[in-house]
């Protein structure tokens, strides 16, 4: 996974990625109402990290929460925008990084709570990250992560693949494969599931939706960064026509996504 790609497209969405992201907002909102609030009603938590944090919509949520809260994100565009608009939040870190590189971020036992909200699908790989996210919690330390997983997206994968060119779509991580990570990890943990369905006008609506958030690596060959540009006429009529074939005529996305609770 080229996280260098994944960066630069985030980082080129942070100005104008709250107008399009709007199942992202559904989905955050459900995030933080099921986020476990066990043990963040009293006394404030030290240090509370948000993995992915974007443009910094839940900050306002979570800092009340702790002491001092660590907004992490790979795109340094996205961090500014987050620190502009919560400006007046003086308890708030910024950290422009990698969260497959959390051990080098944090210390051992150093953080007592860790949120995320539809980011760690691009993790290069689960299993390490929840180590990792386990080596960083404290003991009573819990975690509230929200991850895209498979099936989404599954008929535009398939539709792409009927011109050849299905790997031009994210394979995601299944929920079995994240609660597997979960207990070897170590973790107790409990799961949430929902899905949610966003439905377009037209079929490049729909792909735009995408890319308009910055998840370009979702429908780009990695070789080919302007794949939708690069098309042809016929081959996007065609992905169109098996798309709609696939999702009975409708232009939707199917997000599946998943809460994990985790505590040590």
């Amino acid at each position: 996974m080229d996280k260098l790609h994944i960066a630069e497209c985030f980082g080129a969405a942070a100005a104008h990625y709250d107008e399009h992201a709007h199942v992202q907002q559904r989905i955050l909102d459900w995030s933080l109402r099921n986020m476990n609030v066990a043990n963040v009603s009293g006394d404030l938590v030290a240090k509370l990290v948000d993995l992915g944090s974007g443009t910094g919509t839940a900050l306002q949520m979570l800092a009340p929460l702790a002491e001092t809260v660590v907004a992490v994100d790979i795109a340094q565009p996205m961090l500014d925008y987050a620190q502009s608009r919560n400006n007046a939040i003086t308890n708030i870190q910024y950290q422009c990084a990698d969260f497959d590189d959390l051990t080098k971020i944090f210390a051992p036992n150093s953080v007592d709570r860790i949120f995320s909200s539809m980011a760690l699908q691009w993790s290069s790989s689960p299993e390490q990250l929840l180590m990792d996210i386990s080596h960083i919690l404290t003991v009573d330390g819990r975690a509230d992560l929200t991850i895209l997983i498979a099936p989404s997206f599954a008929r535009l994968r398939q539709a792409w693949a009927s011109i050849g060119r299905g790997h031009a779509v994210h394979s995601f991580t299944s929920l079995a494969q994240w609660q597997a990570a979960a207990a070897n990890a170590g973790f107790t943990f409990h799961s949430n599931s929902d899905v949610f369905i966003d439905t377009y006008p037209d079929f490049l609506s729909m792909l735009h939706s995408i890319k308009d958030v910055g998840a370009s690596t979702a429908v780009d060959d990695p070789d080919t960064p302007n794949t939708a540009t690069l098309l042809t006429k016929r081959q996007l009529r065609d992905a169109r026509s098996a798309f709609t074939a696939l999702n009975q005529g409708q232009f939707s996305l199917d997000y599946h996504v998943v809460q994990l609770q985790l505590s040590r």
